[in-house]
């Protein structure tokens, strides 16, 4: 009792730490005949003494393989003294009014803010070094993060293989089909988008020095690797190509010393052999099934190691995507001679129907550059197929 002739009293609650440190308010109620009073009572923000911070987080090169060749740049401030922050995104200082997406500014346990943003690159910008800026505003803090790929590349292999550049001869089928042969010269090891507006790429006959039509192709990623390959392209005739005339594929790119010079020819030498060619039947286990059954066509001993195979059935030729090729491997009694094999998928019902299945197989040291080795249920025997019916429709003039 105070000597005013009042009274006073207190009354104290504990409560877990836990909800103290969530901010939320609590209440003391005093209830009296002459009136009931409710009191507010919230934990104080403290002081911020920790300047705020701004992250952004930089995606892996791997992100850009997914389907849509993109990627997110993650921008983050923490530590603010309010909510009322702002995020603006630029690509090359311009400002960007789309792309992104920032979540409202939530409160740190600490009584701070932090916000969040995240923008969408794609991978042709990034690849060109596109630089993208994160810059956070509020009525006392103004803070901005540039990044790019040659930042988080600096001082590491992100960019650094050398530009390589290699020819690739032309198949014996492409010049037996269509009488002209494909010259290619692939440039690897090349970052996406980074200088190739400025990458020249020509071919040229050494005999005259005459430059050839060259075409550029599409970049394509390199297996394993975050860089790219271009193949760029010639044609000439398959008699200039037989007469051994020496080509030069000429390359200069911005990250080259000097151009690149790399030649292609027939090469000569070796001992010549034509495969041998065999027709199998498909196993009678496969048969009894009654389902899918495989011909295959098994070739041996050949030099070089170039072939080319066709499947028909009777004597109608039959689609690429409905056989398989192996590669030519090198036989083990006589590693200078290659084999492969091709197997052909056929009904059951057509072969005991009696559908004839034809191998056509060509390569550079058969007489006519040709052969066959037909086989169906009956008689297992080698017959004679109309061959053009293969290559007509693809036979062409190099004049």
């Amino acid at each position: 009792m105070k000597s005013t002739g009042v009274f006073i009293t207190s009354s104290e609650a504990t409560i877990p730490a836990s909800q103290w440190n969530t901010f939320e308010p609590f209440f003391c109620k005093a209830k009296h005949p002459s009136e009931t009073k409710v009191t507010r009572v919230v934990r104080q923000t403290p002081i911020v003494c920790l300047p705020p911070k701004v992250i952004v987080r930089v995606p892996p090169l791997e992100d850009f393989k997914g389907p849509y060749l993109n990627a997110t740049l993650f921008c983050k401030a923490s530590g603010l003294h309010t909510e009322r922050t702002t995020i603006t995104w630029m690509k090359s200082e311009n400002v960007l009014t789309s792309g992104f997406t920032t979540t409202a500014a939530v409160r740190e346990g600490r009584g701070s803010f932090s916000i969040t943003s995240e923008l969408i690159v794609t991978k042709k910008d990034w690849y060109a070094n596109k630089v993208f800026s994160c810059q956070v505003q509020n009525e006392k803090f103004n803070e901005m993060r540039n990044v790019s790929m040659l930042t988080v590349c600096e001082g590491s292999d992100c960019t650094s293989a050398q530009i390589q550049v290699e020819t690739i001869p032309p198949s014996f089928g492409d010049m037996y089909l269509n009488n002209t042969v494909t010259l290619t010269c692939r440039i690897s090891n090349l970052p996406f988008g980074l200088g190739l507006d400025e990458l020249n790429v020509t071919w040229i006959r050494e005999r005259g020095s005459t430059p050839l039509n060259t075409s550029t192709g599409q970049p394509e990623d390199q297996e394993n690797s975050e860089l790219v390959f271009v193949d760029a392209t010639a044609t000439v005739c398959r008699e200039e190509w037989e007469n051994g005339d020496n080509y030069l594929c000429k390359v200069r790119h911005p990250q080259l010393a000097s151009t690149k010079t790399k030649s292609l020819k027939k090469q000569k030498g070796g001992s010549r052999s034509p495969p041998s060619v065999y027709v199998l039947p498909p196993p009678a286990e496969q048969l009894a099934l009654r389902e899918t059954a495989t011909v295959t066509c098994l070739l041996k001993d050949f030099y070089p190691n170039d072939i080319f195979v066709r499947w028909m059935r009777n004597n109608e030729p039959v689609g690429a995507s409905e056989y398989y090729i192996s590669q030519p491997i090198r036989e083990s009694k006589s590693p200078e001679r290659y084999f492969a094999y091709s197997t052909l998928n056929v009904k059951e019902q057509d072969w005991s129907y009696g559908a004839t299945y034809t191998c056509v197989v060509g390569h550079e040291a058969l007489p006519l550059q040709t052969t066959q080795k037909t086989v169906d249920k009956s008689t297992g025997k080698p017959t004679f197929v109309n061959v053009s019916l293969v290559l007509s429709d693809v036979a062409s003039s190099c004049h």
